[in-house]
């Protein structure tokens, strides 16, 4: 039995609160709906028996939403705090890289790498080269690769934690065969705070384009 009259309903019940339509039993309910009590019958034969009466589930929509609601807000809330962790301006070519006997073991002072050359074929643009920020160093690293005679940025990289590396990555333009006096530029920045920056370093190096 339900509130509403409808096609389906095969009888119409009549009492002091109104009518009712009376619907073929079916075993298995919809999900929205539920059993709220009885009311005791007997068919024309005689034979005894209950009418069931069916209202609304609602409350199992409202746990739904509510589990939705949950759901999302763990979800938006393990972006939020893995976000938190993050340091703008990482960069995410970096890779976890060590150099036997290299790591610095004074936390009063910075490591600095030595890059010598710049190897890098004619009319191409990428380098295979580690731009390493050691072991113990206690800010990050940005490198910058300028051609010494211009001063044109060939290359910059974002910052790197201690015990990683820039491996491998692309100059701004090609050169012919031939070396080119360039600079390496090192920017130190706290670990804590970005804001903050260290002295910096400048190496004298070449880049050696061959055929």
């Amino acid at each position: 039995m339900g509130k509403k009259d409808s096609p389906e309903g095969t009888n119409i019940l009549e009492a002091e609160g109104g009518r009712a339509s009376l619907y073929p039993y079916k075993k298995k309910l919809p999900w929205l709906k539920l059993v709220t009590g009885y009311i005791p019958a007997a068919d024309e034969e005689g034979e005894e028996g209950f009418i069931r009466i069916i209202g609304n589930a609602w409350y199992k929509l409202l746990f739904l939403i509510l589990a939705l609601l949950v759901c999302s807000i763990i979800f938006i809330g393990g972006i939020w705090f893995a976000d938190r962790d993050k340091v703008p301006g990482l960069d995410k070519t970096a890779v976890s890289y060590h150099i036997e006997g290299v790591k610095n073991t004074d936390s009063e002072s910075i490591l600095l790498p030595g890059v010598s050359v710049l190897k890098v074929k004619e009319k191409e643009t990428h380098i295979k080269a580690a731009l390493v920020n050691p072991d113990g160093n206690g800010c990050y690293f940005k490198y910058t690769v300028k051609l010494t005679d211009t001063g044109e940025t060939l290359y910059s990289s974002g910052l790197i934690p201690p015990g990683k590396a820039v491996v491998e990555f692309d100059i701004s333009r090609t050169f012919e065969a031939g070396e080119y006096p360039i600079q390496v530029g090192i920017e130190t920045r706290d670990i804590k705070d970005q804001d903050i920056e260290y002295n910096a370093g400048n190496i004298d190096a070449k880049l050696k384009v061959t055929k």
